[in-house]
């Protein structure tokens, strides 16, 4: 026991070499190339090897989380070029050469002895270096010149907090998206990439392709710039999209298909002023006019990453204080009214809100409001009383009613 403890010190002091490691050897005191337990004890005792491969549970990959200039690999994601030359790197020093396969797996089984969330060590730190102050209510009135109202607070908490719950709770149900609207050249999207720090995508070009998911799950801020996605995309295929919790599809060579929470928020940028089209489903946006006009300091030049820091420091903050996804009915209201400036009215809609506004009583039926728009026959112009049903279906102060008779009363 005591020789034991005296080899262990002397170990420690480095005043002998390590205990060879234990491979599993052929008839021939040779090390077995056909072991995956050789390959991975290499991996745990090599003194380049060791220490490289984690998991990386955000994104749902094998990272590299060191450099190996003698190999040429650096820090970041495991990629297929670098088996090779773990490969011909094992073959040098230890005269074995392992077949892909088996180094692959081994580099799997490495990997997931070690598991890390770099998003959330980061929301972590953030969370440590901040310094108490608060603000959400000047970041987007200071950056893009976005109006200080308590709207725009409250849709700014929303979408950062969201990333933050996504992070730490990824099945966090949440199905708000952020669009910065207008204020060409302000900024939107440095915006957008400098607060997602390493994880932002907009490399996608609908919501239907699974191979698109795949950068989607490595990535915190999802931006679709320009709206390219959704100008591509069916509005139905748009709100499935949002509402959805859990992402299914087969990674590249994957022999499975697998569901993967979506670990992500999802942020849009447009200069169209009046982009909102469809009504049923437009409570999930939250629309922030960028006035260019009105900036104080613009992204590129002015927003660092002290600063980001600090603002995730408080978000983290707010996420940490239980904060509350539900909103009241008087942040409802709020956010409908803001969504009101941003949809698109057509001339049918417009003469529509014309009639109503000048319209008296308490119960109108389709054919009166065809009536005014000048159509005398509803049943041979189905698409006019479709339009109008869609219409006043989403009227806010008015109902559909069939008692005495077909038509819409007041609430």
């Amino acid at each position: 026991m005591e020789s034991v403890e005296k080899l262990k010190k002397m170990q420690q002091e480095k005043k002998v070499v390590k205990m060879p490691i234990p491979f599993i050897l052929t008839k021939d005191d040779n090390i077995k190339a056909n072991s995956l337990k050789n390959a991975g004890l290499i991996l745990e005792h090599d003194k380049v090897l060791i220490h490289t491969f984690a998991f990386n549970e955000f994104t749902h990959e094998i990272a590299v989380i060191k450099d190996i200039p003698e190999l040429r690999i650096k820090k970041g994601r495991m990629i297929d070029d670098y088996t090779p030359l773990i490969m011909r790197y094992i073959e040098d020093v230890y005269g074995v050469l392992f077949n892909r396969n088996i180094i692959e797996m081994a580099v799997v089984n490495e990997a997931r002895k070690h598991t890390y969330n770099p998003v959330k060590d980061y929301f972590n730190a953030c969370h440590q270096a901040w310094d108490g102050v608060k603000r959400a209510p000047d970041f987007l009135p200071t950056y893009l010149g976005a109006e200080k109202s308590r709207i725009t607070t409250l849709q700014t908490k929303l979408f950062f907090v969201g990333a933050v719950a996504k992070a730490f709770k990824p099945d966090t149900k949440f199905d708000f998206v952020l669009d910065l609207v207008g204020g060409q050249g302000a900024g939107k999207t440095t915006l957008l990439k400098k607060m997602a720090v390493d994880w932002y995508t907009d490399q996608f070009t609908d919501f239907k392709d699974k191979d698109s998911y795949s950068n989607m799950l490595r990535a915190l801020i999802v931006n679709d710039d320009e709206m390219t996605a959704t100008n591509n995309s069916d509005f139905a295929n748009l709100k499935k999209f949002i509402s959805m919790e859990r992402l299914e599809f087969r990674k590249s060579y994957g022999h499975n298909s697998e569901l993967y929470d979506k670990n992500f928020v999802l942020a849009r940028t447009t200069n169209e002023l009046t982009y909102l089209k469809d009504k049923t489903g437009e409570r999930r946006f939250l629309p922030i006019l960028v006035n260019k006009d009105n900036q104080i300091k613009h992204p590129v030049t002015d927003l660092k990453q002290d600063e980001v820091i600090q603002l995730w420091g408080e978000f983290t903050n707010y996420y940490f204080d239980g904060f509350d996804f539900g909103l009241t009915d008087y942040q409802n209201k709020l956010l409908e009214k803001n969504r009101s400036n941003f949809m698109y009215v057509d001339e049918i809609e417009e003469q529509i809100e014309i009639f109503l506004d000048a319209y008296k009583r308490d119960f109108v039926s389709s054919n009166q409001i065809a009536k005014f728009l000048g159509i005398a026959d509803l049943i041979k112009n189905r698409k006019i009383a479709k339009k109008i049903k869609y219409i006043m279906d989403n009227e806010n102060e008015w109902v559909y009613t069939n008692y005495p008779k077909r038509g819409y009363k007041r609430k």
